[in-house]
């Protein structure tokens, strides 16, 4: 795909080299500057390749891992589709099973809790409107079963409601792409693709 971009813009560059040269061999254009007619082309490349790129990517994908197999993907996609999928994930096709769909986020964390080997619970915001697609049952939205979750999985500080220590989840933050274990510690991201 790289290739083809490439060449379209080396084929772009090759014609622009044409079509000013005829410019500037016409009388009246003479008085134009060597420099305008460069900047002119070097505006039309990045115009091409933004628009190129624009329809050509499928968004940007992060994987974060608390261990090898316990990982999870976050794919936003340049129309605002936000995915999580289970795993790591480096597909270009949405997946047939095993994610949450959302496009508007009303709190900017999702956190992802690791219950029972593969299984996982996804906690988002109440207010958002979420499609999740688990045939195998792998993924729970953490709101439809809120008073059950809670009594397994957290604790009251005399404040707020935590994880008990022994629960292992990744805070992810879906605006500014990080995540942090529960401990706080910034997990590392890997760019899956673009």
């Amino acid at each position: 795909m790289l290739i083809i971009i490439i060449l379209g813009i080396v084929v772009v560059l090759i014609l622009s080299v044409f079509l000013f040269k005829k410019i500037l061999d016409a009388e009246k254009f003479k008085i134009i500057n060597k420099k305008i007619i460069i900047l002119i082309i070097i505006i039309f490349v990045l115009a091409v390749y933004f628009i190129i790129n624009i329809f050509m990517s499928d968004g940007i994908k992060y994987v974060y891992c608390l261990s090898y197999d316990k990982c999870v993907t976050v794919w936003k996609r340049g129309n605002g589709e936000k995915y999580i999928i289970l795993g790591k994930y480096e597909g270009k096709e949405i997946p047939s099973d095993n994610f949450i769909y959302f496009s508007i986020l009303n709190s900017t964390y999702v956190d992802v809790i690791f219950v029972n080997g593969e299984n996982v619970l996804i906690a988002i915001d109440d207010n958002t409107q979420v499609v999740k697609k688990s045939s195998n049952g792998l993924i729970e939205l953490y709101s439809d079963n809120k008073p059950l979750f809670d009594s397994l999985y957290t604790y009251f500080d005399g404040n707020y409601r935590k994880y008990k220590n022994e629960v292992e989840f990744i805070s992810i933050d879906i605006q500014e792409n990080y995540a942090t274990d529960k401990s706080g510690k910034k997990l590392g991201k890997v760019k899956a693709t673009k």
